[in-house]
């Protein structure tokens, strides 16, 4: 029997001809799942509702008249389909196109408005390219636009040639307005922001075929690795931060063609630039899984490089790289490349973080009974340096690792409080596991438990057992755990610390020790993932020497700096200094069992309470204030 429908959805549905193996292949591009039906009425009448269930009615009637199944004579007039299941619906008759659907008019032009006010012209020496501001301090742009002003050095390590700073220039609102209903426009003449003196925040370059020339391959992506790039992208520092609100990036890319718009600084065909114009067109093929880049149609030329390309909403989804060369283009179809957003994204917030740690003074952390306290962070300086620096999107393999070594009681266990304390501050995805309760696991059971540490899975082969088992782990189990750790640090990073190795009572199986050991050599391939090894007890691999840390005792100064604040001076330090060794001797004797992280929370907790108080406060002339 026939489904129940609306008589108004009925009447829409005997508009289009019945040709269900047709209208299954409209349905099939669009992404629409449709049951059979005996009754070809019935089944064309469910694909209306199953189209407006996902957002797609439009798109549903433009793409049957394109595929001229709509019958002469078909009602022409507005069809108001329940206005519970559409809220707008045109004649089906009136829509030839899937991609430029109408919008809100003056809700779509403030937003371009507003994406107007975020993208700048880029000026290098005697050429110019386009960026936009994605974040208060930082501009995005492509990678060729100032690749004449970055150095890469023997380790493939990009800088900014010495002065280049005189040799760029930023601009915003260079833009043509009516100004009090003046005709022609006038042409604004924009603002200068000086850019930082570490301008170059981070750079990668094109690849070979994406360069201007015979060597332009229009739909190539050969060399482009889906987690190292290259990405043809230079992300700029400002010297200070912008007021306007940066424009949200798109969360995903359509897999059919959209719309886009380009706002962009094209030349004027001498080599002049022109005040920021507006393009529109559609992306019409994504080139990789996931896309690596993106071919669209809107009209660009020489100084749209690096211009951001929004959808109809005007998110941010990618940046503007190049196009076919003068007449070798055809018209309406997408002959320019741009690099999706989503591949570099996730960096941005590790990129506004400054060079200098904050000083983390206390963690919460857990006691031996499971309740959470609160610790202070005495000394530690180095270990805050070497994690606030692996978050870098910088940060190389061997700063991406930190291998902390030391005796029992200088606080290993304390690292991974400090540890989520910082990434706290910096943003990521973050799990501590203890290998000590690792000893029976193979490889494949290990990496199952930093997946699952991470609300994930791994998709590994149990080993075999046998001689081949390292080679099982260097070939399978760790390549595959460390696809899994690349795909969630596209969110973000991640941070894995592994703690315990240290324990000879339960030391970890040597399948677990095998596996640490290939993720390390793995990190170069892991650009986004940070690994924290406390207490390892192997060497590491060549090319990770400075990636060890070696603990010491903490010292009285380390916990007179917990005291006092960054502005005391060295006479009110080494007063207090003099006091916190006596109050540390007297906690060696009161506390003999006590390891030297342990002395040091007893004599500041001392210093910081009863007649060490009171002098601490006359110290800081603060009477009656808590000390810290």
């Amino acid at each position: 029997m026939p489904a129940s429908w609306p008589e108004d959805v009925l009447k829409l549905s005997r508009s289009v001809e019945p040709d269900i193996p047709r209208i299954r292949a409209v349905l099939d591009q669009l992404g629409i799942l449709n049951a059979d039906y005996e009754d070809p009425a019935d089944y064309v009448a469910s694909a209306f509702v199953n189209a407006a269930g996902r957002g797609k009615a439009l798109a549903f009637q433009a793409a049957l008249v394109k595929a001229g199944l709509t019958k002469s004579g078909a009602h022409r007039g507005p069809v108001d389909i329940e206005r519970g299941l559409f809220d707008r619906l045109a004649s089906l008759q009136a829509f030839s196109s899937s991609v430029f659907t109408p919008v809100d008019a003056r809700v779509a032009a403030r937003r371009m408005l507003l994406a107007s006010d975020l993208v700048c012209r880029i000026d290098v020496d005697d050429t110019h390219g386009s960026g936009i501001l994605v974040a208060p301090t930082l501009i995005a742009t492509a990678g060729h636009v100032v690749q004449d002003l970055v150095e890469i050095d023997e380790h493939g390590v990009a800088a900014a040639t010495s002065d280049s700073t005189r040799q760029i220039t930023v601009t915003f609102g260079d833009v043509a307005d009516l100004l009090d209903g003046q005709q022609p426009p006038i042409r604004l003449p924009g603002t200068v922001a000086p850019l930082a003196t570490d301008w170059l925040a981070f750079y990668s370059p094109p690849t070979s075929h994406e360069t201007a020339g015979t060597g332009f391959v229009l739909d190539s992506i050969e060399g482009i690795d889906p987690q190292l790039g290259p990405w043809d992208l230079a992300i700029l520092r400002l010297a200070e931060a912008k007021t306007v609100r940066p424009m949200a990036p798109s969360q995903r890319l359509p897999v059919r063609p959209f719309q886009v718009h380009v706002l962009h600084h094209p030349d004027d065909g001498t080599g002049k630039s022109l005040p920021l114009l507006w393009s529109t067109g559609r992306v019409d093929r994504r080139l990789g899984k996931p896309p690596l880049r993106l071919l669209h149609s809107a009209n660009t030329a020489g100084g749209s490089s690096g211009a951001p390309m929004f959808d109809a909403q005007f998110r941010v989804i990618g940046l503007h790289q190049g196009g076919m060369p003068p007449g070798q283009g055809a018209e309406d179809k997408a002959c320019n490349r741009a690099v999706p957003i989503l591949r570099w994204a996730p960096m941005l917030t590790a990129l506004e973080l400054p060079d200098t740690p904050p000083a983390v003074m206390t963690v919460q952390a857990t006691d031996e009974n499971g309740s959470t306290v609160t610790r202070h962070v005495i000394g530690r300086h180095e270990t805050q340096v070497r994690i606030w620096r692996s978050g870098s999107p910088l940060a190389t393999p061997a700063e991406r690792l930190v291998a902390v070594f030391g005796q029992p009681g200088l606080g290993l266990r304390f690292t991974k409080y400090l540890v989520h304390a910082l990434v706290t501050k910096i943003g990521g995805a973050y799990a501590s596991i203890d290998v000590a309760n690792c000893q029976s696991d193979d490889a494949v059971t290990f990496a199952g438990k930093i997946a699952g540490a991470f609300a994930a899975k791994t998709r590994v082969r149990a080993t075999s057992g046998l001689t081949t088992q390292q080679r099982e782990v260097r070939n399978q189990t760790a390549p595959a755990l460390a696809q899994t750790l690349a795909a969630i640090a596209k969110h973000g990073g991640v941070w894995l610390v592994l703690e315990g190795f240290n324990r000879a009572a339960s030391r970890p199986s040597a399948a677990v020790i095998d596996l640490v050991r290939q993720l390390i050599q793995d990190l170069p391939r892991m650009p986004g993932v940070r690994l924290v090894l406390v207490g390892w007890q192997e060497s590491l691999p060549s090319g990770f020497e400075a990636s060890a840390e070696y603990l010491d005792e903490p010292s009285a100064d380390d916990i007179a700096r917990t005291l006092l604040p960054a502005t005391a001076s060295p006479d009110m330090l080494a007063s207090l200094r003099s006091l916190i060794e006596h109050k540390l001797a007297e906690a060696r004797q009161s506390f003999p069992a006590a390891g030297p992280y342990e002395l040091a929370e007893h004599a500041r907790a001392a210093v910081a309470s009863g007649d060490a108080g009171a002098l601490l406060r006359a110290l800081l002339d603060v009477p009656g204030s808590d000390s810290r």
